[in-house]
């Protein structure tokens, strides 16, 4: 039995895919605990696994990397790039001690992080402890066909990152933001949604839970349409506000004889979002694994893990990215020919009809919603903690 050690951000996106590995790590045996700069043992309890400190006095996630002001700023591409340079470099330093502190006390054979977290790896690293770069994007199997004002940040900030590594004797790989671990690198996708192996890095298929992933909230299926083509609408839980997309498509169904489920988290109820016609099913968050196989189409910002999952349940996608590493699953969606990437803030109405159209009606794009989906019908959150295990 081993003793594993997982970093992670504490924010939704970060946490989900780690949580089946987790879960199936302690079905093989091992001891298994969690380590974040802000407390999730409530989501870590309800998945059946505990954070390193029993009592956890660090705050919740910060409410200002989420709702209105985030969705805005994230649109700002200077400010964007000086939150992700104080992210990842200027706030690095100063994290060592603490993830130093939680290796010490542990004692782990292994430690698995988020390939972003670098001080983390460096902690990890003056510890001799062996570590798992677990990515929750698609950062790890990036090639120079991928263009975005993200990529082109890191690049900016890519002599400063090299700094904070050498001062610590190390010398990594990157690919995008994410950390290459010499140890091992996975990454929740397949050789046929890339379209090539990467060396150096396992692509192990989608993270899925064997059981509750801890975010779960109820959902009455009886409201759901049992006559009608489903079109689901989220834009994950940091950047959801987006009153006007969502209105956009509003605006877009209602003749199309569908019904819409909105994922709107606090725009529920507010002016911003306004009245609802009745063909709309508005939640404030929704229990997406449990969803998506009911949908006939996805309408989403391109989270990794909104991509990861709808490929999954064969589920076809238009994606609207915002920001970061949304434009890179929308990439390999629009290269294999998958889905329909548009940008629903400057698109005409009428050529929004014509994308959901195609997602639900086009014979060819559902074949190849098909195929991708039979290379995601594997348990990668399983396949993930066999191979750390084997370390």
């Amino acid at each position: 039995m081993k003793r594993i050690l997982f970093f992670t951000i504490p924010e939704k996106g970060h946490i989900n895919p780690m949580i089946g590995p987790a879960v199936w790590l302690q079905k093989l045996g091992h001891e298994v605990r969690f380590h974040a700069p802000h407390d999730i043992s409530s989501q870590l309890h309800a998945a059946g696994l505990q954070p390193l400190d029993a009592n956890v006095l660090a705050a919740p996630p910060p409410e200002a990397n989420r709702g209105a002001f985030f969705a805005e700023k994230v649109r700002d591409s200077v400010w964007l790039r000086q939150w992700i340079h104080r992210l990842l470099i200027e706030e690095a330093p100063a994290q060592i001690e603490g993830y130093a502190d939680a290796i010490a006390r542990f004692q782990p054979h292994l430690i698995v992080t988020d390939p972003m977290i670098y001080p983390a790896a460096i902690a990890a690293h003056e510890a001799r402890v062996p570590w798992v770069a677990l990515s929750n994007s698609l950062n790890p199997v990036l090639d120079d066909s991928v263009t975005s004002d993200l990529l082109d940040t890191v690049a900016s900030l890519s002599a400063d990152r090299e700094a904070l590594f050498t001062a610590h004797g190390m010398k990594l790989r990157f690919s995008g933001c994410d950390m290459i671990s010499p140890h091992l690198t996975i990454a929740f996708a397949t050789r046929e949604f890339i379209g090539r192996d990467v060396p150096g890095v396992q692509m192990v298929g989608p993270s899925l839970p064997p059981a509750a992933r801890g975010d779960e909230v109820p959902l009455d299926e009886s409201l759901l349409s049992t006559t009608r083509k489903k079109v689901f609408m989220s834009f994950g839980s940091q950047i959801y506000h987006q009153p006007e997309l969502f209105r956009k498509v509003i605006r877009v169904t209602e003749p199309m004889g569908v019904q819409l489920i909105l994922s709107v988290n606090a725009l529920l109820g507010t002016p911003e979002l306004g009245e609802l016609p009745p063909h709309v099913l508005a939640l404030p968050y929704v229990p997406q694994l449990r969803l998506l196989p009911h949908m006939d189409a996805f309408i989403t910002h391109g989270g990794a893990n909104s991509v990861m999952e709808a490929l999954h349940f064969g589920v076809p996608m238009l994606i609207s990215p915002v920001c970061n590493d949304q434009f890179h699953q929308a990439h390999f969606l629009e290269r294999t020919r998958a889905g329909q990437v548009l940008d629903l803030s400057t698109a005409a109405e009428e050529d929004i009809t014509i994308r959901i159209s195609r997602l639900l009606f086009n014979p060819h794009l559902k074949e190849r919603v098909k195929a991708l989906q039979a290379s995601y019908a594997v348990d990668g959150a399983r396949r993930a903690a066999e191979l750390i295990a084997a370390l």
